[in-house]
């Protein structure tokens, strides 16, 4: 085996950094825009601003250790092999969230390094669970800078590099490992144009929905922001009520149709709309299920609320009622957790049904956490075909998805990470449960962790521990489990 290319890697990492810095620096900028004391010079606003001062002295550091990073390895060798991407992949998250917790810490708003760090890497790893209570007192600039961790970890971080950093040497394998479902597909013939063309549409499906979300009522500064973490399936908001801050339904149901775009398979919708090849969205069986996951549970959900929380006495009550009932239904599957009915007023049974979403999540592809429909699909399919050979024992039944025989590659894949997902919950639970949860908290913090969703499923309190517990969840969650426990694998290492 050829020998690691270290240099490489912190070459990669560097430029990373350095690309971060920029978008702090955009998120610090866009306080020009509101300050009232600028005419005093940039000094005073640095000196009275705590939240812009804090991204400046944090874009400062992150472009210094990024510059350090960069320069040490720009004249390696740009071979970039499988365990560098591993290696890449499972660190830039880490190192994103390190230098992003940052302007949280040097503004002042979050008093220690465990609340800055969970806020950060649920940010990119567009979980959404946060550690401040009321955000509404963060300055704008901060408010900004959450939104856009968010909005880079919902395509992918290692996507986006690919997308604009072809120089460094890509190889499938760094494009692979950073999941976003069993397999992925390509829609041009090489890796940097597949991510170039992934990321064009994100960032046109994000200025739409801004768009939209200002004309329906939003001020600009909330529409960006809200445009920002609803494509990305985040869940942060700019208002305590989440979405729940507007009571219009044009928002809600804007914000209810992005957020099921964004649990569509990016690669099916490209070919939709770009190439007018309608039929290999609405062939595809996991966009089917999907969207009848969707129908389903809405009508149970409208059903429940009617029968319990909120009776249906008139037109505008039915409309209420389906409103809110699809808001969550989409809200859950699409692991966004945005919110605009009270959650408290939800029965055992709906909570049940919010955890068997949170399990399936979307589809692979899209910018969603959660175990992804077509696993789901696979491992059905599959229990139903190994109880056919039990009856006919010399027949031969291929497992198909969208009429494709699935390798048994495949099939093996979603086991493991079946297992690797059971394993890990199973142990989030003990911890957290060792550090003082019930197993009730344990269980619903674990599983929002892992499955990057900040629906409000249950009430607890984490420690600081559990924080950092908590944080791992998030990350190991986001790359599928394989990437992390990978790094910590012998046999990746042997020369």
């Amino acid at each position: 085996m050829k020998s690691f290319n270290w240099r490489r890697v912190i070459c990669m990492l560097g430029f990373l950094i350095i690309v971060e810095g920029f978008f702090m620096l955009a998120a610090a900028c866009v306080e020009f825009f509101y300050i009232e004391n600028f005419e005093n010079g940039l000094f005073s606003m640095i000196e009275t601003n705590k939240g812009f001062s804090g991204l400046i002295i944090s874009t400062a550091i992150t472009f210094v250790v990024g510059a350090i990073f960069f320069f040490s390895g720009f004249k390696s060798p740009r071979n970039v092999g499988l365990r560098e991407g591993y290696l890449v992949v499972g660190t830039v998250w880490i190192f994103f969230s390190l230098f992003g917790m940052l302007p949280f810490l040097f503004s002042g708003y979050v008093g220690n390094v465990t609340d800055a760090f969970f806020e950060s890497m649920s940010g990119f790893t567009t979980t959404g669970t946060s550690a401040i209570k009321d955000i509404e007192v963060l300055p704008k600039c901060l408010l900004l800078w959450r939104s856009i961790t968010q909005w880079l970890g919902g395509m992918g971080i290692v996507v986006f590099s690919i997308a604009i950093l072809p120089f460094l040497g890509v190889s499938p394998q760094l494009f692979s490992a950073e999941p976003t479902g069993p397999t992925y597909n390509k829609i041009a013939p090489r890796i940097k144009d597949t991510a170039r063309r992934l990321w064009a549409m994100y960032v046109l499906f994000t200025l739409i929905l801004a768009t939209l979300l200002f004309f329906e009522g939003m001020d600009l500064f909330d529409a960006v922001n809200h445009g920002l973490t609803i494509m990305s399936s985040g869940g942060y908001s700019t208002k305590n009520a989440s979405i729940g801050h507007w009571n219009s339904p044009m928002i809600h149901y804007t914000a209810t149709i992005f957020m099921i775009i964004a649990g569509i398979n990016f690669t099916c919708m490209y070919f939709a709309i770009f190439q007018h090849k309608f039929s290999k969205l609405f062939k595809d069986e996991e966009f089917r299920t999907f969207i009848l996951i969707i129908v389903v549970f809405t009508a149970i959900f409208s059903i429940i609320n009617a029968l319990t929380t909120s009776p249906i006495s008139s037109i505008s009550d039915f409309e209420k009622n389906f409103r809110e009932s699809i808001f969550q239904v989409v809200s859950v599957t699409s692991t966004s957790g945005f919110v605009i009915a009270d959650q408290s007023l939800f029965t055992k049974f709906t909570l049940l049904l919010c955890i068997l979403l949170m399990f399936s999540g979307a589809c692979s592809g899209s910018t969603t956490g959660g175990m992804k429909i077509i696993r789901v699909l696979i491992t059905f399919k599959n229990c139903f075909y190994e109880l056919r050979r039990l009856l006919h024992p010399n027949a031969v039944l291929p497992l198909k998805i969208n009429n494709k025989v699935v390798q048994n590659s495949v099939v093996q894949n979603v086991y493991a990470y079946l297992f690797l997902f059971a394993a890990v919950l199973l142990l989030g639970v003990f911890a957290l449960m060792i550090d003082g949860m019930s197993l009730k908290e344990a269980f619903m913090a674990a599983l929002s962790s892992i499955c990057n969703n900040s629906i409000p499923i249950g009430e607890y309190a984490a420690s600081t521990a559990s924080k950092w517990i908590m944080s791992f969840l998030m990350l190991v969650g986001r790359l599928e489990f394989f990437t992390i426990i990978l790094l910590f694998s012998p046999e990746l290492w042997k020369k």
